[in-house]
């Protein structure tokens, strides 16, 4: 055991019950028991969100759920060396939307996206044999259970009753000729920890849980910049999602302000995207924007092959439309949306 390991088991081991193996320490539970378009959220059940998800030949709104590109390099958010990390500052984990507490081993699992704020963080992983896992890691059951990603559900919310004790869950097949999903949840230390995948067995999940780290941080990086907020508001989320690199970038910051206002902004960049909406009904900044029907989305126009819209309200609890103009006219988009080396 090195060092780091030792610092590693003496800071969980103040946390938890029980020896830790610093080799296991995401794999197994510690003594004490044992995280498409625009904010769809899917309550079909566990395992048809499982599907929808990952990939699995389950279509969304009309458009194909993306599989990777085989020929995308690997991407990986960027170390942040004088962050805390989640083995000596679990409290810490989500807490911070531009910072990710833990990482994964590369060589054991490629990133797919990643997600910090609002209690939880998350990646979505691929592992050997093309299958992808979601991992949640949060300092609550609650946090953990009530995480989404985009164009998904886990199905119906689990508490704190939820067992945390490093058993693998089966759930049924979406359909006829369909998958099982797998559901593995665990403790590290004080921290409560979900994964998830579909396939024939558990392998995914258990190589996933494997490869992770607790003890590095990472920079939440993203193509996206909001450089102007309304008063009394800040960055609660980032949520980066690269299945489809380098054909398509999904990016969504959630603005919030006290009084439980929230906002997402949202780039959607593809390959395939047309010059879309040519003529706006509202201007920001001298640009053409657009209200979408409804009043609760603004979208500025005119961004080569992407999307920008900002989803706010609903009146008069949440952010107004003027808010969301606000954003849009501070946001930045990175000059090269295929590059993240680029990305503020």
């Amino acid at each position: 055991m090195t060092d780091l390991d030792q610092r590693i088991a003496s800071t969980l081991r103040e946390r938890a019950e029980g020896a830790v193996d610093t080799d296991l320490l995401t794999a197994r539970a510690v003594g004490a028991g044992r995280a498409r378009r625009r904010r769809r959220r899917v309550g079909a059940g566990a395992a048809l969100g499982l599907v929808a998800v990952l990939g699995f030949g389950v279509t969304t709104g009309g458009l194909p759920v993306p599989t990777p590109s085989p020929a995308a390099a690997p991407v990986a958010p960027p170390r942040a060396p004088d962050a805390p990390v989640a083995a000596a500052a679990p409290e810490l984990v989500g807490t911070d939307a531009g910072v990710l507490h833990f990482g994964v081993d590369t060589t054991r699992a490629r990133y797919l996206g990643w997600e910090s704020g609002r209690g939880v963080e998350s990646v979505l992983v691929e592992v050997a044999g093309g299958r992808r896992v979601a991992i949640d890691v949060a300092p609550g059951p609650v946090e953990v259970e009530r995480s989404r990603h985009e164009g998904m559900s886990y199905g119906p919310d689990r508490t704190a009753s939820a067992d945390f004790d490093g058993r693998v869950e089966r759930l049924p097949p979406a359909g006829p000729g369909g998958q099982p999903g797998w559901v593995l949840r665990w403790r590290i230390g004080p921290l409560h920890a979900r994964a998830i995948t579909v396939g024939p067995d558990d392998t995914a999940v258990r190589t996933a849980v494997g490869a992770l780290r607790m003890d590095r941080a990472h920079r939440c990086p993203a193509p996206l910049r909001l450089t102007t907020l309304p008063a009394d508001a800040f960055l609660a989320r980032c949520a980066v999602n690269m299945v489809n690199f380098p054909d398509s970038v999904d990016v969504t910051l959630t603005v919030g302000a006290p009084g439980e206002k929230l906002m997402d902004v949202r780039l959607e960049r593809h390959s395939e995207f047309d010059g879309g909406r040519a003529t706006g009904n509202r201007t920001i900044g001298g640009r053409p924007a657009y209200l979408h029907p409804g009043g609760e989305e603004l979208e500025l126009l005119g961004i080569p092959k992407a999307h920008l819209t900002a989803r706010f309200g609903p009146a008069p609890q949440g952010f107004t439309e003027a808010d969301a103009a606000t954003v849009l006219g501070g946001a930045r988009i990175a000059d090269d949306l295929t590059r993240p080396e680029s990305w503020d």
